[in-house]
């Protein structure tokens, strides 16, 4: 009786490595353009998930809840601020920087029109770059703040950036340009 040998031979293994290898390389691409977008959208939705949370707060603590935005190094900073005067030493709840959960990933913009229509005039359009929620949930201004992976800005690359804007009436709106428009 014959011996039947198991496993496979050399031909067959070295057919599967090559089919895995045309699969990474037309993965790896797609995957290398994949990480900066999903990294500004983790980031504009940890934002808009702060804001809103500082507007809850706003409304159940009965004073104001204040978010500053710092451009120079991508940070922002929630305050409670239970005197209604302003933020101030003491006031801080949180400082979150953007690079430190979201590499490579700031506040930015590529020349365009915002979500409205209008030309964007800055990384955040907040008077003082700061705003507040008041006690009825409503802000006391109307701005955006604009997100991007720090590698498009040279490039012109639209497709990647984030907007957040924030009405008077409360109303925080995440939106992502798809290259041509708002969405």
């Amino acid at each position: 009786m014959m011996r039947q040998e198991k496993g496979f031979t050399l031909v067959e293994l070295m057919i599967a490595v090559a089919v895995l290898a045309v699969i990474a390389a037309i993965a790896v691409p797609n995957y290398r353009d994949y990480l900066p977008k999903a990294r500004a959208t983790g980031a504009a939705r940890e934002l808009f998930t702060e804001m809103q949370l500082a507007r809850q707060k706003a409304i159940s603590r009965n004073n104001d809840y204040v978010i500053t935005f710092n451009t120079s190094n991508d940070s922002y900073t929630i305050y409670n601020d239970a005197d209604n005067d302003g933020p101030e030493s003491g006031e801080e709840v949180k400082t979150i920087y953007i690079g430190d959960h979201y590499k490579g990933i700031g506040f930015g913009y590529i020349a365009c029109n915002n979500p409205s229509g209008s030309p964007i005039k800055g990384k955040v359009t907040f008077t003082d770059d700061k705003f507040a929620f008041r006690a009825t949930g409503l802000a006391n201004k109307a701005g955006a703040v604009y997100l991007i992976p720090k590698e498009d800005i040279g490039a012109s690359r639209k497709d990647r950036q984030r907007g957040l804007t924030v009405l008077v009436s409360g109303r925080v709106r995440l939106y992502a340009h798809n290259g041509t428009t708002w969405e």
